[in-house]
Formats: structure tokens, sequence, C-alpha cells
């Protein structure tokens, strides 16, 4: 696809300069190239516009014009700009970096070769950068969905060590983050069930299965509680498990209402036997008293 560049600053003949260089170098990076007089027309056009990429002719010592123009193209997601300078030394390349410019050149240095490679590197650079904010943003809305999530979270070493938990798992065991990190998970144990589950789940999730089960865990306070846990395996990019994640879900509540529920059925069928074998008593009363009469 074609770059669109807009320039900015008033020296026409660097605008004329620049397009001719890139109209040479058109095979290598096709690229189009607008002009703006001024910051105000600058704004005005990227306001119209999409541009992948401004170049800003740079006085010494304007760093204030440098800052608003880096502080109005973050606003419109962070776009790439080089500065066109007359002289940069390394407190003057200090400052126009620190003002939020990708690179900067001198006009000195404006030919075919080092125009096009500075604009690929300001360009790998604003495309590694947004690649890594948007990591960073899938980090933040993971951990949010994590922090807040109803379910017991905890997350593991690949030997098994503690190293997260989230609130709704604390709330649930009543043990603090501080008190079960860098321990196991056997702090949870029970006792109600048989040591070879633990080792059968442990077997399958270090062979990157995942596990489902109903664990019986013990709360802080000795209460025993049901949780419909599901345990899978982290690995990094190599395939390696680093870690495990563990997610649990109370499930006393549900097996007490559908306990509940089974004895009402109980209760029911009973009383219906009940009430059958009551009218069957009654009809052969009945029939006995009429042949006694």
């Amino acid at each position: 696809s074609v770059l669109r560049v807009l320039l900015v600053g008033s020296q026409e003949e660097d605008f004329f300069l620049i397009r001719e260089i890139l109209d040479r170098n058109r095979a290598a990076m096709p690229a189009e190239l607008d002009h703006a007089g001024s910051l105000e027309e600058a704004k005005a056009i990227l306001q119209r516009a999409d541009y992948g990429l401004v170049l800003f002719e740079h006085e010494t010592g304007d760093a204030a014009a440098t800052k608003l123009l880096s502080e109005f193209l973050h606003t419109r997601g962070a776009m790439p700009f080089i500065l066109l300078t007359e002289r940069a030394d390394e407190k003057a390349v200090a400052e126009i970096i620190q003002a939020g410019a990708y690179d900067c050149m001198e006009r000195s240095q404006l030919t075919g070769a080092n125009l096009v490679r500075t604009i690929r590197c300001a360009l790998s650079l604003h495309s590694t950068q947004r690649r890594r904010q948007m990591a960073e943003q899938s980090s933040r809305k993971l951990s949010c969905a994590v922090e807040l999530s109803a379910d017991a979270i905890f997350i593991t070493d690949s030997e098994g060590i503690i190293e997260y938990v989230n609130p709704a798992f604390e709330l649930l065991t009543g043990y603090s983050s501080g008190e079960v990190t860098g321990r196991t998970s056997s702090i949870l144990k029970s006792g109600e069930q048989a040591p070879i589950l633990y080792r059968e789940v442990w077997e399958s999730i270090r062979s990157g299965s995942v596990c489902r089960s109903i664990v019986v865990n013990r709360k802080k306070n000795g209460e025993v509680y049901y949780v419909d846990e599901s345990i899978s395996a982290i690995r990094d990019a190599e395939g390696n498990i680093t870690n495990f994640v563990s997610n649990g879900r109370d499930y006393s509540e549900r097996l007490r209402l559908e306990a509940q529920l089974l004895q009402s059925q109980k209760m029911d069928a009973v009383g219906r036997l009940a009430g059958g074998i009551a009218h069957d008593f009654n009809n052969l009363l009945t029939i006995i008293t009429s042949y006694s009469e």
C-alpha cells in the first residue's frame, strides 16, 4: 500500500526535495507527500484525512512546537513523526526524542537512502509500540476479568506452587493471598478424598490435559465445601508448561439444593405410596363389610 506522508513546515524547497527523493525511491517504498505550511494547517489536514507518517521541520530551540505536535498526534493514536532539523547535537536529539519524535534527521543528510531508512525505522518502531500497547491492553483486560470473576481462580508455577489468587478465592476459602502464595493447593485438602485422586489430577495436567472434577476442599475455618474445578496448563512460546491455572466454582449450594430436591421427591413418592395403600385398604375394607352384612 502507498504510505501517505505529511510534511509540516514553511520551507517549500524541503517539500520539493523530499517529494523528488520519494518519487525516485517509489519502487522501494511507495509514498505520497502532502504539505502543510503551519502547525494549524497540519491539524486541519490531519482532521480531514489519514496519514501514516508526519515529517516536521524543527527549528532549533522550538521544543514547545514539537511537544504540541506530539500531543496532537498522540490523540489520534500515536501517529509516527520524524523531525527535520538544521543541526542535531546530542542535547537537541535528547530533547527531540523526549518530545515524542520517533527519529530526527539533519537536512544536510537528506538523501534517498537516509530518508527511506529513517522512515522505515520510524514505522517499525511505531508498529512495535502499537503491538506492545495492544498486548498491554489485552493483559489489563484479562487481569480485570480474573480479578472481577465470581469463580475462585489461582495460578501456580510448573511445580504447583501458588503464585496468585483472585479475590473470589479469598472470599470462598477464607485464606488471604499472602497466606497461600508460595504454598501448594494441598492447603485446601479436606482429607475426604483418596490420595490417588490428586496423583491422577497432577499426572493429567502435567501431560497438558485439561482436568475437570468435583473436589471436596476445606476452608480456613475448617468448613468443608465442594467446588467444580477445572485446571489447565499455560505454555510459553516454545510450548513448555510454565504455569497451571485453576478455575473453581462453588458447588456446595447446588449440591444442597439437589439433596433437598431429592429428599422432597422421596417424600412425595412415599406419600403417593402410602395414599395408594390406604386407598386399596379402604376398598378391601368395604368389600369385607358388605359381606359381613
